[in-house]
């Protein structure tokens, strides 16, 4: 992990005792008139491919790499067929970003719901996100979509729900659940604290 982002994990809480943590989930919505493209080209030169066919393998990856410090679990949970099924679902699309052959992030559709979106954390603070959300915004636009879902949570980037917010997404509601804390189904895996 870089130097510069375990402050990023200072509001996720610490794991408690009975294997659950509380977060809040905030549902938001854009239409096409309330976009307020702001991504600026980075200055790295990354490239965007779209995986017509991802394999279980490389969706786990991606899912990990990306996921794992924002404690994403859910898709871990799916067993290989079930999430073979999910990738091959109509609509469905899985955008990745690279950088000289480095995993930068990705996105990924459904429909008109951006699903995941995210960035590993060498590339945080780069001014890449904004950039990256413009163009999952843009490609849920071309696929006639009137307007684009997606959902953060209080496990998520800090900055999250500001980025969105930023873009032109709007609130249009909350909810706030107990959820199956993976540092404690995967003590390996998601360490804590955050080294």
């Amino acid at each position: 992990m870089p130097k510069a982002v375990p402050d990023l994990f200072a509001h996720q809480p610490p794991p408690r005792s009975d294997g659950r943590i509380a977060v809040t989930i905030t549902h938001l919505e854009i239409s096409r008139a309330g976009w307020a493209r702001r991504g600026r080209p980075p200055d790295l030169d990354v490239s965007i491919e779209r995986v017509a066919s991802p394999t279980v393998a490389l969706y786990r990856e991606l899912y990990d790499r990306v996921g794992r410090p924002w404690l994403w679990y859910e898709r871990r949970l799916l067993a290989d067929a079930a999430l073979a099924a999910l990738l091959a679902t109509p609509g469905h699309e899985l955008h990745v970003a690279r950088h000289d052959g480095a995993l930068v992030g990705y996105f990924e559709l459904q429909d008109n719901e951006i699903v995941f979106f995210g960035l590993t954390l060498d590339y945080i603070g780069r001014r890449i996100g904004p950039w990256l959300l413009d163009r999952a915004i843009e490609r849920a636009f071309t696929r006639e979509s009137a307007g684009v879902i997606l959902n953060t949570n209080t496990l998520d980037h800090p900055r999250a729900l500001d980025t969105y917010r930023k873009a032109g997404f709007q609130p249009v509601r909350s909810e706030t659940r107990e959820l199956q804390d993976p540092r404690v189904l995967w003590p390996e895996v998601y360490r804590w604290p955050p080294a």
